[in-house]
């Protein structure tokens, strides 16, 4: 098969999940947002039949023929770059390529384990990449891609941040129903701060459903309260009315911590962006450590990242992504 390309740039922006992480599972709304924060990207065709990655400081050079007992038989360098490996393979066997390879440059601006997407936005922008050596952007295709190679990273994976990695915007996922795009009425300002604290999302992910089996009462009217609130926000976001979405937002956060999801260092970070001006804040993700977000006003919001930067935590100023997945 003839290439499209003989190289290609692609990026995926990061996600976080403004409301209902973990009721989600159970059949509840939630609603997450690409954020414009990115991973970069590139593929440059190879006449050698090898698939080469480099991310940071792992590396990964291998044939493409090599199979998954190989890869994770090598080093952590190497096994950290094990999704990406697959993505090249998936690519090139639907493609029927065998005598050309790959070398994978992959830049980040989303730090990794810390619940914003970065597994997800990695797929994406690795398929987007690879397919577009050899045809035109189809974001329909990367979607499916990228969803099915995120789940060597997260088996159980619904989806959701690959769909907001490749298409961008805010959504309200519901499990039977599917997406639903919102449009705000005004632009919205968050300030994503992280804890450095890596967390297990299978191991909090099991630990809430030993909660939900020892609790079912508690855990349903948590669940019902979490669902309300996911359509006050819906209507928030409609009106433009920023002091209700904050207010939701740390609304949401008391019941992930009635949920036992959050974490000493989550609830201090949160404690500093609502004394600093924050409207509202909550950790984003699947808790026990990673990331916590902060809806703050646009008029003041390099004067609040001021403060809140000088205190703990490592914090970004964000604003909502609506590209997807894009070249270039």
């Amino acid at each position: 098969m003839n290439t499209h390309f003989n190289r290609a740039v692609s990026s995926a922006p990061a996600k976080v999940i403004l409301f209902g992480e973990h009721f989600v599972v159970y059949n509840n709304p939630a609603i997450v947002t690409a954020i414009n924060k990115r991973i970069r990207v590139q593929a440059q065709v190879s006449d050698k039949s090898n698939i080469n990655i480099r991310s940071g400081e792992n590396s990964l050079s291998v044939p493409i023929n090599s199979n998954d007992k190989y890869i994770m038989s090598l080093d952590n360098s190497s096994i950290a770059l094990f999704p990406i490996f697959k993505c090249a393979k998936h690519v090139f066997k639907e493609k029927n390529i065998s005598n050309l390879g790959v070398n994978l440059e992959i830049d980040s601006q989303i730090p990794h384990g810390e619940g914003l997407g970065s597994s997800a936005a990695s797929c994406v922008s690795t398929v987007a990449a690879l397919y577009s050596l050899f045809s035109d952007l189809d974001k329909n295709l990367i979607y499916e891609t990228a969803r099915i190679m995120e789940q060597n990273i997260h088996s159980n994976s619904s989806g959701v941040d690959c769909y907001v990695s490749t298409f961008g915007g805010i959504v309200n996922f519901e499990p039977d129903k599917g997406f639903r795009s919102i449009r705000p009425k005004k632009k919205f300002t968050l300030l994503v701060g992280t804890s450095g604290i890596k967390h297990s999302t299978g191991k909090v992910v099991s630990q809430v459903r030993q909660f939900r089996e020892k609790n079912s009462t508690v855990f349903k009217d948590l669940s019902s309260k979490a669902e309300v609130i996911c359509k006050r926000a819906i209507s928030s976001m409609n009106e433009g009315d920023e002091s209700e979405l904050g207010n939701l937002l740390t609304e949401n956060h008391k019941l992930l911590s009635l949920l036992g999801v959050s974490h000493p260092e989550i609830e201090k970070l949160i404690e500093i962006s609502l004394d600093n001006g924050a409207l509202g804040a909550k950790l984003t993700g699947a808790g026990k450590g990673g990331a916590v977000i902060a809806l703050i006003p646009q008029d003041s919001s390099k004067e609040i990242l001021a403060k809140i930067g000088s205190g703990p935590g490592k914090w970004m100023l964000v604003e909502f992504d609506y590209d997807g997945v894009i070249l270039g």
